[in-house]
């Protein structure tokens, strides 16, 4: 099982009662059954060594303890605390010392589920930070003929540590000319569609070529200015990033730098895959949009079939299927200040053919006025599974 270790803080022995260290131990025993991993006191050192640093306020009178260690800690400062023993009127106190400095804390209060909910999110949201701050992310090539979906690189290192750097795509060109393709689970399976093979195999070297050169450069994501593949290799990238963003490497389309961050950071938070779409066609009265693309995470519907792609009609893309499901639907910039979280069903997969290979029908909970009238460029990332908690955590922080 693993472990979060806890800071435990409590007020000179004289003024408390004696029974505070066994009726903690208990406390955590109960929290630690609730959250589904140990939680343990330990010494600063390996407290201020995780992700998120907990303060265990076990008693009054702590408040002395907390102000001679908080400085080894950034914020926000997470307060643990018991409904006994004076726990919750020492984080009280505690809570005003960090306002008054204009720092951000929050105090766990509550039943040992209530709590254990809240950690969770406050874990995963640290966790994901610390991984996406030390993350490198590679640009083949630029967004091309989109007009608002560059970054800010610059920006985005200083607010995220996030790491965008551009390659010219002649080097994936390059590379892809080598040829050669890992043999693995994903490679096997699609070449088991029967699909065209000669075609199937050109697709298959472009996702040679890229597993190369992220680890070449030590990427852990990409985007592909995939359109500029027509012409110089005479296939697409759609099968090379629907296996990337199966493996849980971001991989985005068409250059999009905008959009490759947003799959990093949901990726990251999630550890789900994420469909980059274009919303295609919406309902404001119904709060619907049909969103669609030609490659989707393989990992991701409940089965898929190999088909061209859309605009040009060569190369190989990917036509999917999933069962009605909650999604999320998620898009941010790069300065990380702005996006969007949204709450949606699956009401059905679509296999129109006035659209990009891959449709998804989906009622979103706060309906299409974002879409409508300030949408963050036009790719949104989509996954499955109800996370805007966990994003609104995650960007409530930034």
């Amino acid at each position: 099982m693993s472990e979060l270790k806890v800071k435990f803080l409590m007020g000179p022995a004289e003024c408390n009662d004696r029974n505070i260290p066994a009726y903690s131990e208990e406390f955590l025993g109960n929290l630690s059954e609730a959250l589904g991993e140990q939680v343990l006191c330990a010494d600063m050192n390996e407290v201020k060594a995780q992700a998120l640093p907990v303060y265990f306020i076990a008693s009054g009178g702590a408040e002395r303890g907390f102000e001679e260690v908080y400085t080894e800690t950034k914020e926000p400062y997470i307060l643990l605390t018991t409904p006994g023993y004076n726990s919750l009127a020492a984080s009280m106190e505690i809570m005003g010392f960090l306002q008054e400095k204009g720092l951000k804390g929050e105090i766990l209060h509550g039943s040992p589920e209530t709590i254990a909910r809240r950690l969770k999110i406050l874990k995963k949201v640290a966790e994901a930070k610390e991984r996406l701050s030390q993350m490198r992310l590679g640009c083949f090539g630029t967004p091309g003929g989109l007009i608002a979906s560059d970054a800010d690189f610059e920006v985005l290192k200083k607010v995220g540590g996030m790491e965008l750097v551009l390659y010219d795509l002649s080097e994936l060109v390059e590379e892809y000319h080598k040829g050669g393709y890992p043999e693995n689970s994903y490679t096997e399976e699609l070449l088991k569609k029967g699909y065209v093979p000669e075609e199937t195999k050109k697709a298959l070297h472009v996702y040679g070529a890229l597993k190369r050169l992220i680890s070449k450069y030590n990427l852990q994501g990409v985007t592909v200015k995939c359109f500029d593949l027509l012409e110089s290799i005479h296939t697409t990238g759609c099968l090379a990033l629907a296996i990337l963003n199966a493996e849980g490497i971001p991989a985005a389309c068409e250059g999009d730098q905008k959009s490759l961050v947003s799959m990093a950071v949901l990726q990251t938070l999630t550890g789900e895959s994420g469909f980059m779409a274009n919303p295609s066609c919406m309902d404001p009265e119904t709060g619907e949009i049909i969103f669609a693309h030609c490659t989707l995470p393989i990992d991701m519907p409940d089965k898929y079939s190999l088909t061209t792609h859309f605009e040009s009609g060569i190369g190989v893309a990917v036509s999917c299927d999933l069962a009605p499901q909650k999604m999320t639907i998620f898009k941010c910039d790069d300065t990380l200040k702005r996006y969007y979280a949204g709450r949606a069903e699956l009401l059905e997969t679509l296999h129109r053919s006035d659209l990009c290979r891959s449709q998804m029908r989906l009622r979103l909970e706060d309906g299409t006025e974002y879409f409508s009238c300030r949408p963050i460029s036009n790719h949104h990332i989509i996954c499955k599974g109800d996370w805007k908690e966990v994003v609104d955590e995650y960007f409530a922080g930034i």
